[in-house]
Formats: C-alpha cells, structure tokens, sequence
C-alpha cells in the first residue's frame, strides 16, 4: 500500500462518549432528540456554508429550544470531540516513518478544524490533511475524495481509506479505493 486516508473523528480521535452528549444537551438544555436534528444541520456547518452561530441557531429553532449560550455549546461540542486514539495515532506515525503517505479526510466545521490542527500537533506531521471547510465539500461527495487525493499526490487505487461511517467507505470503494470501516486498531491493521 502506497498509501492511507483516515478520517479523523471516530478513527484518529474518539468517537463522543456518553458523557460528551450530556455536556452538549446540558448546554443547550435540551436531552437526546438534539442529535437527529444536529445530524442533519451538520453537513451545511462542516463545509463552511453557515457560522457557529447560525448551526446553534437552527438546531435552537428546530429543537424548540429556549436560547442559550452559543460559545458554552459550542465548547461543549468542540471539547468533548478532541480526545485521541493514542494507539491509531501511533499508528498513523509509524506509517509515516515507513515511508507511506499518510493523510486525512475529514469532516468539520472551521473554528474545530482550527482547533483540532492547534492541539493535535502530529497532523502536521500528515502528507495532506483535507478538512471540509476548508475546500466546501463534504464526504461522502466524491469531489472531497479527489481533493484528499490530489492532496496527497496518489491515485485512488493505492489508498486505503478508513473512515467509521459505511456511507463513505461505500464511496471511497466506489472510486477505487481499497476500504475498510473503521472498528478498532485491528481492522486497519488487518487491512494494511
């Protein structure tokens, strides 16, 4: 393999635990029918079409929600999203030193993006880290794949790509990628 393509939320960091989730409602006031709706207004906030402001905003509106603190919501989102995968991480590194490109697809909005390139310092170490915002597309568009891919200088048939969403692995395996769903350390391994 010439080269791996990772997604960083639920590979390289940690999916959200429970706890996480009640930060979020608590800081919203809100309980657990927020995540529907803040699934479906994610994909317009990752790629950068609305603001913090305006995502909260929505999901204030369509939850029927009263107002509350949009910077505490978003620290709550934000904060329990950066937790790292020490062993995947690990992982990514050693790729790097074995010569293999190494890169990242990812979906999310700008000011997370930002965040997660100031605290995560060993994505600097990546060939190519592509984030959604910052090119407008959002996975599982094969157009983000293409820039992910230009990025890293390789074509689609010498990538692995790992992703914890079956939706882009689906399309990842329809551009010819060789794809693995994401479930533990030991399915990339497997894999590679």
């Amino acid at each position: 393999m010439k080269a791996v393509l990772f997604d960083l939320f639920g590979v390289l960091l940690k999916e959200r635990d429970d706890a996480g989730r009640r930060r979020v409602e608590r800081a919203v006031g809100g309980d657990a029918a927020i995540w529907p709706i803040y699934e479906d207004l994610r994909p317009a906030y990752d790629s950068g079409d609305v603001s913090d402001e305006r995502f909260w905003r929505q999901l204030q509106v369509r939850a029927g929600l009263e107002p509350f603190d949009i910077s505490e919501a978003v620290a709550a989102d934000w904060e329990s999203s950066m937790e790292e995968d020490p062993e995947m991480v690990e992982l990514a590194l050693s790729l790097i030193d074995a010569r293999v490109r190494t890169g990242v697809l990812s979906n999310l909005p700008a000011g997370l993006a930002k965040r997660a390139r100031a605290e995560h310092a060993w994505l600097g170490s990546l060939d190519a880290v592509t984030m959604s915002c910052d090119i407008g597309l959002i996975k599982p568009d094969p157009r983000a794949f293409a820039v992910a891919l230009d990025a890293m200088g390789v074509a689609a048939k010498d990538v692995l790509f790992v992703d914890a969403d079956p939706a882009n692995v689906a399309v990842a395996a329809e551009l010819g990628m060789p794809a693995v769903r994401f479930d533990g350390i030991e399915s990339v391994k497997e894999a590679l």
